[in-house]
């Protein structure tokens, strides 16, 4: 008999798994996983890729980057047998095993590959780090590079394959936002397209009354581009060819963004929020088009009392 989890030829542990693919549905579904500690990623697949269509999409990735814990789930859980969670994302990813064994299999096979540690001989390297980074003005970022402990200062410009023309992160924008108290009408992480290199990267993604803005993570402060509301004129899955599932656009006056949510409900829940967003935007604040001129600046051909009387009523009386 075939145990679970198990290794296949290229070494990542494979096998199936109940998955609640949506947070708090309480709906699990049977899923094949696969975890590549060399590629550093757990993804999951309607059954085992041998049996599917070459170039199948996974239904999810999870970076291993991004886990924080994997542990037993039975007391958030009491009536799933065999559960167990990963927490990723700032999100809950409750699985249910086969039995004991199947479940401390993939806790401790998960728990392992998403460690991430530090050679004893670079301590004194990243103690020197984190002193360099106490005298930095204005604060950093710390971020994990090749299992060491990178700070850098925020007011250093983070580079993204999207940024327009190099230009800087907006903090004035986001201190202002702070300062108003705006708060977000959705957030979460999606995988999107870069705009000059097409590659893939996870990106955390804030949607509010202003505009749909993506940062490196969801511990930076100022977001590496923000898509404001008047520019954006849809979004609707994606129709195209590209073996992704999951996948939207988002459709503004200089370029269509594609972006990949990790479930289809996900993916309808960002369709559905950033729409009405936008929507509610065009009833509050009217779009002049482009050549018109505001009623209480055109100026009338004649100057007789019955012509006058077309005016807007602040400016009946006045001088033409």
């Amino acid at each position: 008999l075939l145990t679970m989890p198990y290794q296949d030829r290229r070494g990542r542990t494979c096998g199936f798994l109940d998955i609640e693919e949506k947070e708090k549905s309480g709906k699990f579904l049977r899923r094949y996983l696969i975890l590549d500690k060399v590629a550093g990623l757990l993804e999951y697949y309607m059954d085992n890729p041998l049996n599917l269509p070459d170039g199948t999409a996974p239904v999810c990735q999870i970076n291993l980057s991004y886990i924080q814990n994997v542990f037993d789930a039975r007391k958030q859980r009491p009536k799933i047998e065999f559960c167990f969670a990963i927490l990723a994302n700032s999100r809950h990813y409750f699985m249910q095993a086969n039995d004991e064994n199947d479940m401390d299999g993939w806790v401790d096979s998960i728990n392992n590959a998403s460690k991430i540690t530090v050679p004893k001989k670079n301590l004194q390297r990243v103690a020197e780090q984190e002193d360099d980074a106490e005298r930095m003005p204005g604060g950093y970022r710390a971020e994990i590079v090749g299992g060491m402990v990178v700070k850098t200062p925020i007011e250093m410009s983070d580079s993204d394959s999207d940024a327009e023309n190099g230009k800087s992160r907006v903090s004035p924008m986001t201190r202002r936002k702070q300062a108003l108290g705006l708060k977000p009408v959705k957030t979460g992480f999606c995988v999107k397209q870069g705009a000059v290199v097409k590659n893939w990267k996870r990106r955390y993604f804030v949607l509010d009354h202003e505009g749909l803005s993506y940062y490196k993570s969801n511990t930076d402060t100022d977001p590496i581009k923000v898509i404001s509301l008047p520019d954006i004129l849809h979004v609707k899955p994606y129709t195209g060819d590209l073996p992704r599932d999951n996948l939207f656009e988002v459709i503004t006056t200089n370029r269509t963004f594609l972006v990949q949510a990790d479930s289809p409900e996900e993916m309808q829940e960002w369709i559905q929020a950033i729409n009405d967003t936008v929507n509610s935007f065009r009833r509050e604040c009217p779009i002049q088009r482009k050549g018109s001129i505001p009623e209480a600046r055109r100026r009338p051909r004649h100057t007789s009392p019955d012509s006058r009387q077309t005016l807007p009523r602040h400016l009946l009386g006045t001088q033409v």
